[in-house]
Order: C-alpha cells, then sequence, then structure tokens
C-alpha cells in the first residue's frame, strides 16, 4: 500500500468505484517470509521491531475523503463487509491479520543446497510440488529453472 499511496488521489479525485482491501500485517509480510526462508529469520525492515512502521491506514483513508473500514474479527467481517461492498464508489477496508501469516500458494524462492537461489516462473508455486507432479499437471515444457529444483 505504502508503494502506490500517490494512487488514492486518482482513485478520490475520479471518484473510481474501487475497492481497496488493505490486509494489515504490521509491515512487510512478503519481505519478511522471503527473509525467514533465505535468511533464516533474520529480520530487516519488514516490521516495527526491525524499523519499518505503517500508518493508521483508516486515517490515511479519511485524509483522502475516502470512507474506511476496519475488520479484526470474524463479527467485525459479518459487519462490515457487506457495508463496505454496497457503496457505489471508492472505499477502503483494513483487515487486521497475524503479522506472521502465510500465504499459499504464493511465488517463492527456492534455496540450493549450495545456497544459490532459484526463482522458478509463475506455474511454479510455492509450496513447491515435486518436479513429476508438476511436468504431469503443466500444458507447457517444464521451465529450466523448475527443472533445477530438488524435492
Amino acid at each position: 500500500m505504502m508503494m502506490n499511496l500517490q494512487e488514492l488521489q486518482t482513485v478520490a479525485h475520479h471518484k473510481l468505484p474501487i475497492k481497496i482491501v488493505v490486509f494489515n500485517n504490521d509491515g512487510y509480510l512478503m519481505i519478511k517470509h522471503t527473509q525467514k526462508a533465505v535468511l533464516k529469520g533474520r529480520y530487516a525492515g519488514t516490521d516495527l521491531s526491525s524499523g519499518v512502521s505503517c500508518p493508521n491506514f483508516s486515517k490515511l483513508a479519511l485524509a483522502f475523503d475516502l470512507p474506511a473500514f476496519q475488520v479484526r474479527t470474524w463479527e467485525d467481517f459479518d459487519r462490515e463487509l457487506p457495508r463496505f461492498l454496497a457503496l457505489e464508489g471508492p472505499a477502503i477496508c483494513e483487515v487486521f491479520m497475524h503479522p506472521e501469516q502465510f500465504f499459499h500458494p504464493k511465488l517463492g524462492v527456492f534455496v540450493k543446497p549450495d545456497g544459490s537461489l532459484v526463482s522458478p516462473p509463475l506455474e511454479d508455486l510455492s509450496p513447491f510440488l515435486d518436479r513429476q507432479t508438476l511436468k504431469e499437471n503443466l500444458l507447457v515444457a517444464m521451465h529450466a529453472k523448475s527443472e533445477s529444483i530438488s524435492n
């Protein structure tokens, strides 16, 4: 969200009917996942404890004159989501989640035994399938990067 903040003004200015959902994980969770996998959990610049903080996104939405909703519990979800989706114009819904929540499937990085990294193509998501299963389910030939991954 912080990397595209300027786009909120475009949405607000043109009253675009865009619903924005911010999954608030207290930082940069995707970067944290990469650091956990590749750097064995040594975090830098991913959350409050490692040097990064995020604003109150609901207050930020109000600064752009956009309606804001917050979801912290399933009760909030049942109450707020229908209201959020029913609006005709733009709005932001902030969904608070556990700061270590995993996403599956996702683009991943495979660390080879020698420490080198492989960034497989989009069709080869983490958690990685065994290579034979992946090969049998592809409609195209397996990418060389995917072939270099061993299970």
